[in-house]
């Protein structure tokens, strides 16, 4: 009887000791986030051409301001100071040197 309760005690100090479920979580490193709404009553349909230094430029949808929506369509980029360049239909609607720090949403306001 003492046997089989030495070792039943034994499982419990083992069972004990365990380290248990591990999580770990964390964002991507060095990646801030760009979102275009329009701030006038200008439409931009088909979106805008959006050029970040002197990488390919990509087309980026334009979101209305609205109160209720939490969020828009974001675009991930890479953090730093970058030039950034939006234009729509061969006219000029932005072009600033922009700091975008990690995991920052930076809102480019449209006219």
């Amino acid at each position: 009887m003492k046997k089989i309760i030495s070792i039943i005690l034994a499982a419990l100090t083992v069972a004990a000791c365990s380290v248990g479920n591990v999580s770990q979580s964390g964002g991507v490193d060095n990646q801030g986030y760009l979102r275009f709404v329009q701030g006038g009553s200008t439409v931009y349909s088909g979106g805008v051409t959006v050029t970040l230094d002197d990488n390919p430029p990509f087309t980026a949808k334009v979101d209305k301001i609205k109160k209720l929506r939490v969020k828009g369509n974001t675009y991930a980029v890479k953090t730093g100071t970058r030039q950034l360049k939006v234009e729509y239909k061969g006219k000029i609607l932005y072009e600033k040197k922009v700091i975008i720090a990690t995991q920052e949403t930076k809102q480019i306001d449209l006219p």
